[in-house]
Parts: C-alpha cells; sequence; structure tokens
C-alpha cells in the first residue's frame, strides 16, 4: 500500500507540478518545483487563526551542491512573497532533503524538507511581524500509527501498526477528503484496502485541524475471508460508513490523535505521527 502511494505521489510531484518552463536540464542536478500547496496561518502574538488558503510555492533544488532557494506566497491580510536565496539542503537519504536557512528581512525560523519518494513536502516559517505559516501539500498523511479496535460483542479487541491515514484538505470548503488505508475488522472478517469518506467537516485550529461528524458516507475497497482457514473472496467495492468520526491533526507537535466508528460494530482508537517521522532519520 505505501508503494502505491508513493508511484501516485511521486508522479503527481514529479509531472504534474513541474511545468515546461521550469523542466530541469537532464542530469545537471538542479530541479525547480512549482508546487500546489495549502497554507495554515496564524499570529503568533495573539493566537489568531487567520484561515487557510491554496498557494504555491516555488522551490529550485541543488543536489550536487546541496542547496536551495524558495519563493514562498503567504496572506496575512494581502498578498505576500518572501523569497530565500540561501538554504542549505541536507541530503538525510536518498531524495529526502531537510532545508534550513537563516532567513531574510520578511522571514525567519525557517525550516522544510523535500522528499521526492513519498512526493512530500512541508516548510514552516515566521514573518518578522509575527505570522507563522506553515505550508505543506494538500495531503497531510500518516504512515507510522498506533491503533486499537474495538467490538460491540464478545470478539477479542484488536491492536494493528502502521495503519495509513490521510486528510487531503479542501480550504475553499473547509471539508476534507479522509482515507483509511490497510486496516482489519476481526468481527466482519474483512481487510480494508482502503476506507474513504469524501466530506468530512473541519475546523481550523492554532495548531492545525480538527474533524468531527456523524454517519459520513465512505466507499470501501475490502477483502473478505469464507472460512476459518482463511480463503478469501474476491475484492469488493462498498459502502462502509463512518458512524462517528473525531480526528486532531496538530501541524505543530506533529501528530494525529483520532476515534472513530468503522462501520456499525467496530470502534477505532488511533494515534501517529505526521510524515515524515522526524525521529526516524
Amino acid at each position: 500500500m505505501k508503494k502505491i502511494l508513493t508511484v501516485i505521489a511521486v508522479i503527481a510531484l514529479l509531472m504534474g507540478t513541474i511545468s515546461c518552463n521550469d523542466e530541469p536540464k537532464r542530469g545537471d542536478g538542479v530541479f525547480t518545483v512549482n508546487t500546489l500547496m495549502v497554507n495554515h496561518i496564524v499570529n503568533i502574538n495573539n493566537g489568531t487563526v487567520l484561515g487557510i488558503a491554496n498557494t504555491h510555492n516555488r522551490l529550485t533544488l541543488d543536489t550536487v551542491n546541496h542547496k536551495a532557494s524558495l519563493e514562498l506566497r503567504y496572506n496575512d491580510g494581502s498578498d505576500k512573497t518572501a523569497s530565500l536565496s540561501d538554504i542549505k539542503a541536507t541530503a538525510k537519504r536518498y531524495g529526502f532533503y531537510e532545508l534550513t536557512a537563516t532567513g531574510n528581512a520578511q522571514v525567519k525560523d525557517f525550516k522544510g524538507y523535500v522528499d521526492f519518494n513519498e512526493g512530500a513536502m512541508r516548510y514552516t516559517y515566521t514573518t518578522t511581524d509575527g505570522i507563522r505559516v506553515i505550508s505543506t501539500i494538500p495531503q497531510v498523511f500518516f504512515l507510522k500509527t498506533h491503533n486499537k479496535i474495538t467490538y460491540n460483542d464478545t470478539t477479542k479487541p484488536t491492536s494493528m501498526e502502521n495503519v495509513m491515514y490521510q486528510f487531503e484538505i479542501m480550504p475553499a470548503n473547509q471539508t476534507a477528503v479522509v482515507k483509511v488505508m490497510d486496516i482489519v475488522h476481526a468481527k466482519d472478517v474483512k481487510h480494508f484496502y482502503n476506507i474513504t469518506a469524501t466530506s468530512v467537516p473541519m475546523t481550523i485550529t492554532p495548531n492545525g485541524y480538527s474533524f468531527s461528524g456523524q454517519n459520513i458516507n465512505t466507499i470501501a475497497t475490502y477483502r473478505s475471508w469464507t472460512d476459518s482457514i482463511g480463503t478469501p473472496k474476491t475484492t469488493t467495492t462498498d459502502a462502509y460508513p463512518f458512524k462517528t468520526f473525531s480526528a486532531t491533526v496538530d501541524l505543530v507537535n506533529d501528530t494525529l490523535v483520532t476515534n472513530f466508528m468503522m462501520g456499525p460494530s467496530a470502534t477505532v482508537a488511533a494515534s501517529g505521527r505526521t510524515y515524515p517521522n522526524y525521529t526516524a532519520y
């Protein structure tokens, strides 16, 4: 499942976000991408949430000399652009670069990363007048999670590690597309490849997003078993609503906490860290 997500993300990043004019010369180690992102904006002087909005940030990355430049776009009541030209790009592993910079007259406390393996980017910075911006790709996802699944009968509770969660932020209507991937329902004897809710209500918080709703429609793709030795049926796509759903995504501390009813009989309590798990690099 992770490989599938990786392929889709990398194709979207390297094919969809590099314009014809920005296409890098082959073999020179310099890449320019103009990427669709979502800005989460807070005035840290008074804690006021200024909102979220789609934007494009233009990154030029020199993988040979380990440096980068960025054109950052944000809005704190009016459109602003800030340019950073002397960014250190430290290779943490193949295709993954940690970005640091001292800042300039507009921006301070800049840090970020770009991961061409997972198709992920994030930039965090504060303007000199106290506006904090956390800029992510629209899909905030979690690869490392701990999940406890309980049931409404005598079915033994189960635990699962590394169920994948993805929250695609939709600023225009303040909802999210939520995907839960690679999770097992022991009572129904179903292995879900993905459960997708296309419109989950979202609230913007000072640290990120909270999600809450009831009877949320989903489309689920799963395989089920017909007997005790695990003979699988064919893959099935079906409705499998979240009877209740709540989640908190903390972009400041890179954490997820969620609790939801998977169908009518299973309750999932999960926690994890946003990608990347910085302690792993």
